[in-house]
């Protein structure tokens, strides 16, 4: 084996032992009394998640904890996540009580709108009803007797899933989402018409 070879092995050697004391070192602090009084991971999110009953429950710091549990992956900044979520809660918190939401499905026949079972996600803005939010509920699989529906609903503010809203919110931004719970058995159904244009 050449010398310089040998003087890189060892260097390597010396580095391993040097971070195998430094680890060693660092788990002989991290004992159970470091632990002590703090709750486990999913504890503490059930107890974040159950802090949070409405819109008016979120100010700054628990928007920045909602980034923090559930992540940003919408967004390429973890800053740009914070205001765009912060801005969508202080619309939320405006909302009035019901509000009117919107849903769009596609039907070949208006009657056959099932408005027993609205479904989980709807959004507060008509316009958000468009050509690439029909193709993400998959209207290129649709056959061509299929037309869409926009459905005009009653939601009482009582029935939006906000962890699951915000979920969705930071994860895609683009498609003005609201989760409703119990995929939407407590909305009411105003009214349904063609979507414009198509």
């Amino acid at each position: 084996m050449s010398k310089e070879i040998r003087k890189l092995i060892d260097s390597f050697r010396e580095k391993y032992e040097y971070l195998n004391e430094n680890n060693k070192q660092e788990l002989k602090n991290d004992t159970y009394a470091s632990f002590k009084g703090r709750k486990p991971y999913k504890e503490t999110l059930l107890d974040f998640k159950n802090s949070i009953k409405k819109f008016h429950d979120l100010d700054d710091d628990k928007i920045l904890k909602c980034i923090d549990f559930f992540g940003w992956e919408g967004f390429n900044e973890k800053e740009d996540a914070f205001e765009d979520l912060k801005e969508r809660v202080e619309f939320y918190k405006k909302l009035p009580n019901p509000s009117i939401m919107y849903r769009a499905v596609g039907v070949r026949d208006k009657k056959m709108i099932d408005i027993e079972n609205i479904g989980e996600h709807v959004t507060p803005y008509k316009w958000a009803i468009d050509k690439d939010m029909l193709l993400m509920i998959g209207s290129e699989n649709w056959s061509d007797d299929v037309v869409p529906y926009i459905m005009e609903l009653s939601i009482p503010l009582s029935e939006i899933d906000i962890i699951q809203t915000i979920i969705q919110n930071l994860s895609f931004p683009n498609e003005h989402e609201i989760n409703l719970k119990n995929k939407g058995k407590g909305a009411k159904f105003v009214k349904a018409y063609r979507l414009k244009g198509f």
